[in-house]
């Protein structure tokens, strides 16, 4: 519907569009039409992206527009064999050494190795910095009724989702749903 928009629900868009600022900093896991329109929202954005001919496109994309203000990173999904602790400290997820400890105002899980991603990404949050995970319906409780939704019972996906639940747990969330999916967003405490 708008071309220009990040493939996230239209609740989070706007709800984002009305709470970023120009000086931010944000990183995200997962690139596309987010990674130009975050990038037009904010200071500073620093991009993950795990395949290559996507990082390409994107690539190609970024410098058509003359965006300057992106570290776009480009780095293999890690191997599926790998147990949580080895993901979390594979390169996809690790490879953003210019973000410091409590440096980030907002942080997007939309890309691989979701669970990983989000963990390492939590430290890295300023307080008060948004953490949003896109179909967080498909891997943590929620009253949704979209399709393939963990209900309140079933609690979160996998080990990985419930040490997730586990960390932003008392979190301010809202959850921006289209009957489709859900985009959730956690606020990191302020104290």
């Amino acid at each position: 519907i708008y071309p220009g928009n990040p493939w996230l629900t239209p609740g989070a868009v706007n709800f984002l569009s009305s709470h970023l600022k120009p000086g931010f900093s944000g990183l995200e896991y997962g690139s596309g039409r987010s990674t130009t329109w975050f990038a037009s929202q904010v200071g500073h954005l620093t991009s993950m992206e795990h395949n290559p001919e996507w990082f390409n496109r994107v690539s190609t994309e970024i410098a058509r527009r003359g965006i300057t203000n992106i570290s776009y990173v480009h780095q293999p999904k890690p191997d599926n064999s790998l147990s949580l602790d080895e993901v979390r400290t594979s390169a996809y997820v690790t490879d953003v050494a210019d973000v410091q400890k409590d440096s980030l105002d907002f942080v997007l899980i939309d890309g691989v190795v979701r669970p990983a991603c989000a963990l390492h990404s939590i430290p890295l949050l300023r307080k008060g910095g948004l953490l949003i995970i896109d179909d967080a319906n498909h891997y943590l409780p929620s009253s949704s009724s979209a399709p393939n939704s963990r209900s309140i019972e079933e609690g979160p996906l996998n080990t990985e989702w419930q040490e997730v639940e586990r960390q932003i747990h008392g979190w301010e969330s809202i959850w921006f749903g289209n009957g489709i999916k859900e985009t959730a967003i956690f606020k990191k405490p302020l104290v």
